[in-house]
């Protein structure tokens, strides 16, 4: 496998940890998946440092589904160390008490970490909607 194959299915394998942590509630995977000045930005804006992304999880949300489809990988740097991920969320989730379930546009940027690749930057928006479909906002 050449080093672009190899980098990323390593940011690939990444995203699928972020993944299985969601659902897990699985706090303390963060601290290998995130880096230290990670920003999360919302499908409705709010912005997340990430001991705040992790610490959620100990309060009122609850994901019963989470999973990343259709990732797409852009390597950056030559060796690579920058990776910015495009893909589909889709969540059975719950917060405060309300239905946040969906699917949502995924925007990722991956940093290489030594040998490892963590999350710098999520960002995400949505909840999609069908083409000619009008969004909640303007109804």
């Amino acid at each position: 496998m050449n080093r672009a194959a190899n980098d990323t299915q390593q940011v690939l394998d990444m995203v699928q940890r972020w993944a299985a942590a969601e659902p897990a509630g699985d706090i303390e995977a963060y601290d290998q998946l995130l880096t230290a000045d990670f920003t999360g930005v919302g499908p409705v804006g709010f912005v997340l440092t990430s001991e705040q992304w992790a610490k959620r999880h100990l309060g009122d949300l609850h994901n019963e589904k989470f999973e990343v489809l259709d990732p797409h990988v852009r390597l950056y740097g030559d060796p690579a160390d920058t990776a910015v991920v495009e893909a589909i969320q889709r969540q059975t989730t719950t917060a405060m008490g309300r239905d946040t379930s969906g699917s949502f546009r995924l925007g990722l940027v991956a940093v290489r970490a030594g040998r490892d690749w963590r999350i710098a930057h999520i960002q995400l928006s949505g909840p999609l909607i069908r083409p000619g479909e009008t969004p909640s906002f303007a109804r």
